[in-house]
């Protein structure tokens, strides 16, 4: 089962519930062994082979930081590229008797969460991923927003191709502050209230449900550059970095003012960006088999996996102007 909190808001939410567990408990009594006589005697329980425990059900939504692509057995589901052992699965895995509905896509925006997606490539179209939520969920993860207005696009690759005119300079931070106002700043402030919209969202279809969003993680360090990894004009790695962190901010008070809980994983991220001896996101040509360009190895889906099961070892926070941890690291 999930961690008890699930289950206690479940039983405070009505009489029902309660009615439930006391009928339960009847019959446990009912069925224990008459005074003076013997317990069967293998010591096991008559009952606990009656009752069957349901399942818990978990449903994951996100981009292709959520479904991982070129990791290890990737299910290329209808263009969505989705590692079979991504963190959702892995967080599935760990809790146990959970059913996991994936809907997690490489290329999807705040869009696709209410709206068909398709792709560039073929006809293949999938179906809204809040589709996927019922009533009764008890879990929902989701990371989503930086594909919105093709943000990620323009914040790396459109840059990449700016440096190759002036590699030393500062190319993308100018062509997007031209009118000395950011575009790219304008473009994150015009996706948070979509990301809160998708919270807001989960949490209708999915009253019972615990809602945690994940955060984007830190892809640069906080000195230093890369070009082998991450060929950018070296003024632009500031700049990229301030992107970065904007973003991440932004996500998590969208999320958290609509009533998420959030995974930080920027700030679990610090030590393991593009640049490091150890990183937990590929640089721009990936590793064969292990991630695609740009996206997570292995080791960032695991360590999102274990800060997902330690958020659900805590209780449930009062979702009402709860903060949760939200402190984004500076470095």
């Amino acid at each position: 089962m999930l961690p008890y909190r699930l289950l206690m808001r479940r039983a405070s939410n009505g009489p029902a519930m309660a009615v439930a567990v006391a009928a339960l408990g009847l019959v446990l009594t009912g069925c224990m062994p008459e005074q003076g006589r013997a317990a069967p005697s293998d010591g096991r329980s008559d009952v606990g082979d009656q009752v069957e425990v349901p399942r818990d059900r978990y449903v994951a939504l996100g981009d292709s930081y959520t479904a991982a692509p070129l990791k290890p057995d990737n299910q290329r589901i209808k263009g969505c590229m989705r590692s079979r052992h991504n963190y959702p699965r892995l967080v599935a895995d760990a809790l146990g008797n959970t059913e996991l509905v994936d809907v997690s896509c490489s290329g999807a925006s705040t869009v696709s969460m209410f709206y068909t997606q398709g792709f560039e490539h073929g006809d293949d179209k999938r179906p809204p991923q809040l589709d996927a939520l019922t009533a009764d969920t008890d879990l929902v993860t989701v990371s989503i927003g930086a594909n919105d207005f093709r943000l990620f696009n323009s914040m790396i690759y459109e840059c990449l191709d700016a440096a190759k005119a002036d590699p030393e300079g500062s190319p993308c931070r100018e062509q997007n502050t031209q009118d000395k106002r950011d575009r790219l700043k304008r473009t994150i402030a015009r996706i948070a209230p979509r990301v809160s919209r998708v919270v807001e969202d989960i949490r209708h279809r999915s009253p019972e449900a615990r809602v945690l969003l994940v955060g984007y993680p830190k892809l640069l360090p906080a000195t230093g550059a890369c070009p082998q990894r991450l060929p950018l004009a070296i003024g632009d790695y500031d700049y990229a970095k301030r992107i970065n962190r904007r973003l991440a901010v932004a996500v998590r008070d969208a999320g958290l003012s609509a009533g998420a809980e959030y995974v930080n994983l920027f700030r679990a991220s610090k030590g393991h960006d593009i640049c490091s001896d150890d990183p937990w996101i590929a640089g721009i040509r990936g590793v064969h088999r292990q991630a695609m360009g740009m996206h997570p190895y292995p080791d960032e889906q695991r360590a999102v996996a274990d800060l997902i099961l330690a958020k659900l070892e805590l209780p449930a926070p009062a979702l009402e102007g709860s903060m949760g941890n939200p402190t984004i690291d500076n470095g």
